[in-house]
């Protein structure tokens, strides 16, 4: 009798490093129905925001339903999908965990695109290296006992569970901190989302962060600069430049930053936060269960009875077996139509074979 054998390990060991990258959040970031094209550009101008854990590019058509997206986005790693759409009341944004859901529905009742901030701007700051690591993430009000006064905002205010769930939705679509490997360098944009209690709403603002090294002359300053040139008009020496501060002192190069612990090469840094645009006013409007198609969790306008609200959840239940039923059969339509071509194919080949004999018979019978 043979020896047993062994089974030898034949897959390789994960790296780490795309372990890491599997963990980290994805987006697409993705427009429904008619909108307009200011809509179209808070679109384009969110990828940025999300950027470099989104589609920048991502290609739609009107022939594309959520459910494609939902069926690609394990291939790519995405975690999230955010949904823009607009009906002539309002213009509104889901954000949805992937696969399984919740998914929250928010009205934006105000916003502001990233070109409109910047021109109000006398000298707008970033670049496109800003946009290589991803941005850190603030959560500012969402948290504490004290809920919203009821009725602010419209309807029913947020209670502690909303904001909690809110919470945990905003903070997975962005990538977590790893405190041991910080880099304070990468760190080059910044969000913030902060709930404002009295009107029961969360603000949006998206910024670039700027670091300077304090303690060294202006003059000297301004010769290190890469991204301008320092102006020697009117100068006959580089020491005059030096001594005289550097020229004349705009206004953006007011000192309106703020230090912190750290050191750039050793020295005291200062921080400076600009602001790159968009800026979002969200009102929670909905959370439901599964992506876009579930039990509804709270509503703001609708007040269920526990009767209505086993009747929907049985509903969501009957949808989601449905669902699951169709995937079955169409999945074996496709296994038995794969058959039936092999079957054909076999059978062609068959043919061919029993063919080629007869012919060759045919040919002794001339000889």
């Amino acid at each position: 009798q043979g020896r047993k054998r062994k089974k030898t390990r034949t897959e390789k060991e994960a790296d780490p490093g795309e372990r890491q990258k599997k963990l980290t959040p994805r987006c697409f970031v993705i427009k429904r129905g008619d909108v307009g094209d200011r809509i179209k550009d808070l679109v384009q101008d969110f990828r940025n925001v999300m950027m470099p854990n989104s589609a920048k590019a991502l290609k739609e058509s009107k022939q594309n339903r959520v459910e494609d997206f939902i069926a690609v986005a394990s291939h790519f790693s995405v975690t999230h999908l955010i949904i823009f759409s607009a009906t002539k009341a309002a213009t509104y944004m889901k954000l949805a965990r992937l696969p399984q859901g919740p998914t929250l529905t928010f009205r934006v009742d105000s916003f502001t695109l990233a070109r409109e901030v910047r021109a109000a701007q006398k000298r707008p700051q970033g670049t496109s290296r800003d946009f290589v690591t991803p941005p850190l993430q603030v959560l500012n009000g969402l948290g504490g006992p004290k809920d919203s006064p009821e009725g602010a905002g419209g309807g029913k205010s947020l209670k502690m569970s909303e904001r909690q769930l809110v919470a945990e939705m905003l903070r997975g679509a962005f990538p977590a901190i790893d405190v041991p490997s910080f880099n304070q360098a990468e760190c080059r944009r910044a969000v913030l989302f902060h709930y404002d209690r009295e009107n029961d709403a969360v603000f949006f603002r998206h910024f670039v962060v700027g670091r300077r090294q304090l303690g060294v002359e202006r003059g000297i300053k301004k010769l290190t600069r890469f991204n301008r040139l320092p102006n020697l008009a009117g100068k006959e020496d580089i020491a005059d430049f030096v001594m005289g501060g550097g020229g004349v002192t705009s206004e953006s190069e007011v000192d309106e930053s703020a230090e912190i612990p750290g050191s750039l090469r050793s020295g005291r840094v200062a921080v400076r936060l600009s602001e790159a645009g968009p800026r979002l006013r969200l009102l929670l409007i909905k959370a439901e269960e599964g992506v876009c198609t579930g039990g509804v969790m709270y509503h703001r306008f609708l007040t269920k009875t526990p009767s209505q609200q086993q009747v929907l959840q049985e509903r969501a239940r009957q949808r989601q077996k449905l669902k699951e039923r169709n995937a079955r059969l169409e999945a074996k339509a496709k296994a038995k139509a794969k058959q039936g071509k092999r079957k054909r194919e076999k059978a062609k080949d068959d043919d061919d074979d029993e063919e080629k004999p007869a012919m060759t018979n045919m040919d002794d019978d001339d000889d």
